[in-house]
This record gives C-alpha cells, structure tokens and sequence, in this order.
C-alpha cells in the first residue's frame, strides 16, 4: 500500500494548525518580561560640557563613585537599562532553537559588510518570521567593534520583535529628558565669553567672521569684558576684535594694491603710478614678503627698486625717503631714534622698528641708550622688547592667578 503524504500546513491547513500556534508562542516567548539580573546598567553622560572635557568631568559637576553602576565618573550621568548580548541570545533560544541571523551584504572577502558609519545592518529571523536590525560599535575599536556591533544589531532587530520593548521604551524616555535637562539649563556669563572667545580664535583670519563676530559681543554686552589678546595680554574683548577688523581691512587693501601692482610689473608707467597710489593709500611703509627666501619688504622700496629695473638705471632714493631724512636729519639712525622713542612702550612697533633698521644696515650703529652710555641700537632695541614681553607675561600670570583666587573663593562660598 502506498504511503501518504501529509500536505505542508501552509498550503491546505484552513485555519490555526499546530504549526502557526508553535510560531505564535515562541513570539509570544520572545516578548515576555526580563528577570532583574538579566537587565545591566549602562552609564551615559548627558552633559554636553562633561562629554567634550579631556577628563569627562565639567567644572559645574564632580567625578564621583556611582553607587548604581559603580564607575567612578562625573555626576551628570544617568542609567540605561539593558539587555546583554548573553541574556538576548538565551532569550532567542527559548523562543526557537533554529533562530538565525545573517548580514544584509559581504564584503568582497565574504565577510559581513559594514556601512561607512562602521554600523552593520542584518536580518533576523525567529520562528520562521525576519526582521531587519541595525547595530554600531558604540566608539570601539578592533576586534571587539565587531563583537559590539553584532550584538547592538541583534539587541535593535530582537526590539522589533517585542524583546525588552519597555526597556528601549524607557532608555528612550530617560535619554530626552537627560536631553531636556541639559538644554533647558542656560550657559553662564563666563560660558558664553568662552564660547565667544572661542569663535573669535577660529575666525581671526575672516574679515566677514569678525565683523559678525563684532555684532554678537555687542549684542550680548561683552564689549568690555577682559580676555587676552594673541600676544597674552589683557584687553577689552570688543576693543580686539576692533583692532583686528582694522588690520584685515589693511590687509585686504594691501593685497588688492599688490594684485594691481603685479599686473603692470612690466610697465614702467603702470608702475610709477602703482607708487604713486601707494602714496595716496599711505602703503608705502607696509611690508609684505618678497623675493625668495621671503624677506619682509616695505613696499615703496619694491616699487622703487622695479622703476629702476625698468629704467635700466641703478636704484635712487625715493622722494618719500628724502623727505623722511629731511624731517628727522640726514643720517637714518635719527629717524630710527624718533620711532624708538614714540613706542618705547609698544614691542609690536619696536619689532618694525628693529626690522626696518636690519633693512638698512643700522643695527650695529653706536647710539645713546636710556643709561646714557653708547650702545648698538639693535642690541637695545631687543632687549627693550625682551623686556616688555616678560613684562606682558608677568601681567598676565598675575591675572591667571587673581582669578583663580577668585574661583577658589567661589567654590569655598
């Protein structure tokens, strides 16, 4: 007699048959609630000021032992509860032992493929339904990413079917409000003079930056608080930013005179007038770097240098030279003196001055320094600036230190 074959349930079964009930309960199995010990703790920072710090700890909160997650870390932590890898993996074999993921794509080795975020997308598949899951490493690295990434990618596609739901439930609750918290919590006084003094560094070459830059201190009445400038000195915010925008106004004018300069650098008249211009803008002292190695070169020396070129005659004194020598004396060591004794004070000036005198063989000339005795004028105007730089660093040690008397102060109140 011929034996009979019984039709797969799918096919002819009308209604529930034992196979449906079979899925049925091992999805049901999957949803059911975690025991306490299956469920970790996973510690996440929720302020923002904290997760940048170098040590995750911020100076509004404290590092602490926590008694919930024991990790020693910044208070501004909460908890996520979690199931681990282990706990999911006994989970799935209760619901179906035959349970099974695979990648959605290989790699070119016929291995799983991650996407160009590390993050690896899969299909699982339990009781014979699949869902898709997504998982990252969570900042590992090596072999313990992949390890990572696997089980998040296990843990997000188990959420879809039903796997601690109110867990992720939860961790999604938790995680907006931590959010919450941190927005709604308003930056301090000193915060924000940070913040603001930070953009102003990453914007000192952009003359837009700067002037947008000039409209928010104003807006927010930091015009005359005290921060440093590039050379550690302590100044109006507002009055630097002032000063900045004037030197690259200067500095845009100068590049746009050096732009038409160099498209007649071949014609004598284009060039007698580019002097000329220069005289009229008041460029003529302004230095650039000319000529290779570059050398800083005041710009009517440039230009009278290139009129002679092109005259094919050797290099003459410029009007404006005649009339400097005129006014301060023949010899230019008096006009080099004048200049040291109006910025006596001022080591930028000083270090120009000191340039200029290197440009015109002057540093070893015998001068009358501020003892009265003879000295080389080089000699004394490098150490008058050493001096104001260590002048300017003590100034502002001591301001490091008034505020962070200050700050202890305050801390102790």
């Amino acid at each position: 007699m011929a034996t009979a074959t019984e039709a797969p349930a799918s096919v002819t079964a009308e209604g529930p048959t034992s196979h449906t009930q079979n899925q049925a309960d091992a999805l049901a199995k999957l949803r059911e609630p975690f025991q306490p010990n299956q469920i970790s703790k996973l510690p996440k920072i929720w302020c923002g000021k904290c997760s940048k710090s170098q040590y995750k700890v911020c100076d509004d909160h404290t590092r602490e032992r926590c008694d919930v997650c024991a990790g020693k870390m910044t208070s501004a932590h909460l908890h996520l509860d979690y199931v681990g890898h282990a706990e999911l993996t006994g989970r799935l074999l209760e619901a179906d032992p035959l349970w099974t993921w695979e990648p959605m794509a290989f790699d070119a080795d016929g291995l799983p493929k991650f996407d160009q975020h590390g993050g690896l997308w899969i299909r699982l598949t339990v009781a014979g339904h699949t869902r898709l899951g997504y998982g990252d490493a969570q900042e590992k690295t090596g072999p313990n990413a992949v390890k990572e990434a696997i089980g998040d990618a296990l843990r997000n596609a188990g959420m879809r079917f039903g796997a601690a739901l109110t867990l992720w439930s939860k961790t999604d609750m938790d995680e907006a409000d931590a959010q919450k918290k941190n927005l709604s919590t308003e930056p301090s006084r000193e915060d924000r003079l940070e913040d603001l003094y930070g953009l102003m560094q990453k914007r000192w070459g952009h003359l837009g930056g700067m002037r947008a830059l000039k409209v928010m201190v104003g807006e927010e009445s930091f015009h005359e608080s005290q921060v440093r400038d590039p050379a550690g000195q302590l100044r109006l915010f507002g009055q630097i930013i002032d000063d900045r925008i004037l030197e690259l106004l200067d500095q845009e004018k100068t590049q746009k005179f050096m732009s038409a300069a160099r498209s007649g650098w071949n014609d004598l008249a284009a060039t007698e007038k580019n002097l000329e211009d220069a005289r009229a803008k008041k460029l003529l002292d302004v230095t650039i770097p000319f000529g290779t190695p570059e050398t800083p070169t005041r710009i009517e020396d440039l230009l009278v240098t290139r009129i002679a070129e092109l005259k094919g005659k050797p290099n003459e004194p410029s009007a404006t030279a005649t009339s400097e020598q005129g006014a301060a004396g023949s010899d230019p060591i008096d006009h080099l003196m004048s200049q040291v004794q109006n910025h006596w004070a001022d080591f930028t000036e000083l270090t120009k001055t000191l340039a200029e005198a290197g440009r015109r063989n002057q540093l070893a000339r015998e001068v009358e320094g501020p003892l009265g005795t003879q000295v080389q004028f080089g000699a004394m105007v490098t150490a008058r600036i050493a001096e104001l730089k260590a002048m300017a660093q003590k100034q502002a040690q001591d301001a490091e230190q008034a505020a962070h008397t200050r700050d202890s102060q305050r801390s102790a109140a």
